[in-house]
């Protein structure tokens, strides 16, 4: 018993003091040093499945040309501006789902298809049987999903594509008893890369629920289109991710088609390593740069602290900022959570609404009509420090405005949120979202 005691107060001693070197934010290492001290096997167990690595630079030079918020990702992701791009917006899942089937069709040389869920029901059946056929008339053809994310993906189903001549990897499935970070970091990217030359990117996964609606209703959605440069930078990161699952395949580029038409895009992504912090900080930037309005839609709105002073302070400043959330969630306890988020924006001037037509999914971010950032990543802890994601950032008047245009259809349609909305909570309300509010870098 006296070496059991032993042990556990060096073990908390020496996690206590770790944590206070590694823990950049000083309220954040006094709270994990006194969970490491009252339960420290608890504590290092939730630790190492939510630590931030300290986040990485490639550092390039910095081109006067570029904004600021084309430097930034260009230090943090590597990729640099492309100019001759052209982009189709594709609003909620059916509009997508017929120009991927389309594009499928076409492919010549190479198809590369990673999706956070691929389900097996009628709309997943539809795209591997394509993806098949596709794979038999000798184009190449790769598939990589999350192995939580697609936990309805069937073995058989696996064993089937293989056999049909396709690619197949599952992203870091999940296998008992062996607990990793991988668990708690997901592959939450949706991207397609066809002879890279065409990409597909946004918050629209495989599932009927895209196309037909679901329990919550229709699944209001974003998803792009791009036909040129972009592309390419596109299948440069899925190869990466298909190098990380196991799999083999060359990073130089395929036969690519040129476009004439311009459209500057930005590849922004977000992993670990030197970009794991770019998404944050690029939407940060995005925030600071506003002079007019910020149009928000996310469907889970669980910022940092630092993404929340932003949108507060581009508030206060004078810029109108507009936040679209749903009515109701997919997630109750994310929903909960969320509401003192949401509190502190109303009282800081943010125009919030809650989307009333069936559940908003799309995760976009409209800047003063010049910017628009479209991807997979949410607004939550989840995106911004741990999963991997994708967008694109537009630098695009007529397209930003077609982005514009659809939100403010959005709006619309939705409940806006008042300070007396916010008021009404009770001292049980309060406290249940409080406490619920500790658990977001979880959530």
């Amino acid at each position: 018993m006296v070496w059991f005691l032993f042990i556990y107060a060096i073990w908390g001693i020496v996690g206590a003091l770790w944590i206070i070197v590694r823990c950049e934010r000083v309220a954040s290492a006094w709270g994990w040093a006194l969970a490491m001290v009252v339960c420290a096997p608890m504590a290092t167990l939730f630790y190492y499945l939510i630590y931030i690595p300290r986040a990485e630079y490639l550092m390039t030079e910095y081109r006067s040309s570029y904004s600021r918020l084309q430097n930034l990702v260009a230090n943090g992701c590597g990729t640099a501006l492309t100019q001759h791009n052209d982009v189709q917006t594709l609003h909620n899942g059916d509009a997508t789902i017929s120009a991927l089937m389309r594009d499928i069709q076409r492919a010549r040389w190479e198809i590369n298809v990673e999706y956070y869920i691929l389900d097996c029901d009628r709309v997943g059946r539809a795209l591997l049987q394509l993806l098949m056929r596709r794979a038999r008339a000798g184009v190449k053809v790769r598939i990589l999903y999350d192995g939580i994310g697609s936990w309805r993906f069937k073995r058989l189903v696996r064993e089937k594509m293989i056999n049909g001549g396709v690619e197949i990897r599952a992203y870091a499935p999940l296998r008992f008893p062996f607990i990793t970070r991988l668990v708690h970091r997901r592959n939450h990217r949706k991207v397609v890369v066809i002879d890279n030359r065409i990409t597909y990117l946004g918050g629209i996964n495989i599932a009927c629920r895209y196309l037909h609606g679901g329990k919550l209703g229709v699944w209001r959605d974003e998803h792009l289109r791009v036909e040129g440069m972009a592309a390419q930078q596109m299948r440069t990161l899925f190869a990466k991710d298909w190098h990380a699952a196991g799999g083999e395949m060359e990073i130089g580029t395929c036969i690519s088609q040129s476009v004439k038409s311009v459209c500057p895009i930005q590849i922004l992504w977000a992993q670990e390593g030197f970009s794991r912090m770019t998404l944050l900080y690029a939407l940060m930037e995005a925030i600071a740069s506003a002079r007019h309005n910020i149009r928000i839609a996310t469907p889970y709105f669980l910022p940092s602290e630092e993404l929340l002073s932003a949108i507060v302070i581009a508030a206060c400043s004078g810029v109108k900022v507009e936040l679209l959330i749903p009515r109701i969630s997919d997630m109750r306890i994310v929903a909960l959570a969320s509401e003192r988020y949401v509190a502190r924006c109303v009282e800081a001037g943010v125009d919030v609404y809650r989307y009333g037509v069936g559940f908003m999914h799309a995760k976009m971010l409209c800047v003063d009509e010049s910017v628009a950032i479209i991807g997979s990543a949410n607004m939550d802890y989840r995106s911004l420090y741990y999963n991997m994601e994708s967008s694109a950032i537009i630098y695009n008047r007529r397209v930003v405005r077609d982005y514009v245009a659809r939100f403010e259809a959005d709006v619309a349609l939705s409940e806006r949120v008042t300070k007396s909305d916010c008021a009404h909570y009770s001292v049980q309300q309060i406290l249940m979202q409080s406490l619920v509010r500790l658990l977001t870098p979880i959530l």
